[in-house]
C-alpha cells in the first residue's frame, strides 16, 4: 500500500511538472512628450496603469503559457515615439490564421504601466481581463469583455465599457464640458464624484435600479426598465451611464 502509495504521489508531481505554465517577464521604457497617447491591445490578460515619474512611460508584461512553444510565440508588440506609444499583445496562429487555443498551449499577457500623470490613454482594450487605472489626469479610454474596469484620481474625459463586468469610476472633479460615459452589458456601474459636481445626468438600465439618492435624483420607471435624467447644480458636464443587466449609482465621494 505504502509502496503504491508513493509511486501515485511521484507519478502526481511528474503529471503537475508536466503541465505547469511556462513563464517569462519582459520590462520596457520610453521617453514621452507631455500629453503623450497611449493605446493598449491585450487578449487574455489583465492591465493595471498607475501613475508614474513625468516623461517616462514604464511597461512590465507577465507572459504565461502552457508550453514553452506557445510561449515564444507569444509577442509584446510596441511601436513608440515621443508622442504616441502603441502597445499590442500578439498570440501565435495556426495555418488557418485562428488563435491557437487550448489548454496545454493558450497563454496570457498580464500588464503593469506607470505612465506620467497627464497622458492620454486614448485605446486601452482587453478580453478576458480587468483594466485598473489609477492617477491619469487625461482622456481616459478603456474597454473590456470578460472582466471589470475600475478607474480613480480621473480629472478628464472619461469613456469606459464592459461587456460581462462592472465598472468602477471614481473623479476628483467634473469641469464644465467635460463627458464622462459609462456602458455595461451584465454589471453594474458605480460613479463616485465630488459632492460640490456640476453635472447633467442621464441613467438607463433594462434590469436593475438606479440611485442617485445624494443629489435629489429620481428614477424613473419606464416601458421597460428605469431612466434617470436630471441635473446637478448647474449641469456643467455631462454623465450618460447605461447597462443592461445590473444597478447604477452615483454617489458623493
Amino acid at each position: 500500500m505504502r509502496a503504491g502509495a508513493i509511486a501515485g504521489a511521484a507519478l502526481l508531481l511528474v503529471s503537475t511538472a508536466l503541465n505547469a505554465a511556462v513563464k517569462e517577464t519582459e520590462e520596457m521604457t520610453f521617453d514621452v512628450a507631455p500629453g503623450a497617447r497611449i493605446s493598449l491591445e491585450n487578449i487574455n490578460g489583465d492591465i493595471k496603469i498607475n501613475r508614474g515619474s513625468d516623461g517616462e512611460v514604464r511597461l512590465v508584461a507577465y507572459k504565461k503559457a502552457g508550453k514553452q512553444e506557445y510561449l515564444d510565440e507569444l509577442k509584446v508588440i510596441t511601436d513608440a515615439d515621443r508622442n504616441y506609444v502603441r502597445i499590442e499583445t500578439r498570440h501565435p496562429k495556426s495555418e488557418g490564421g485562428w488563435f491557437k487555443w487550448g489548454n496545454d498551449s493558450s497563454g496570457s499577457v498580464a500588464y503593469e504601466l506607470e505612465v506620467p500623470e497627464d497622458v492620454d490613454l486614448d485605446s486601452i482594450t482587453t478580453v478576458n481581463g480587468d483594466v485598473e487605472i489609477s492617477g491619469v489626469s487625461g482622456l481616459v479610454k478603456a474597454e473590456t469583455v470578460n472582466g471589470s474596469l475600475t478607474a480613480s484620481g480621473l480629472v478628464g474625459d472619461v469613456n469606459l465599457e464592459t461587456v460581462n463586468g462592472s465598472v468602477k469610476a471614481e473623479f476628483n472633479r467634473l469641469s464644465e464640458g467635460q463627458r464622462v460615459t459609462a456602458d455595461a452589458v451584465n454589471g453594474k456601474i458605480l460613479l463616485l464624484v465630488p459632492s460640490d459636481t456640476s453635472a447633467r445626468v442621464t441613467a438607463e438600465t433594462v434590469n436593475g435600479s438606479i440611485n442617485a439618492d445624494d443629489f435629489g435624483l429620481e428614477p424613473e420607471k419606464g416601458f421597460v426598465g428605469r431612466d434617470l435624467s436630471g441635473e446637478i447644480g448647474g449641469g456643467d458636464a455631462r454623465i450618460s451611464l447605461d447597462t443592461v443587466n445590473g444597478s447604477i449609482r452615483i454617489s458623493k465621494k
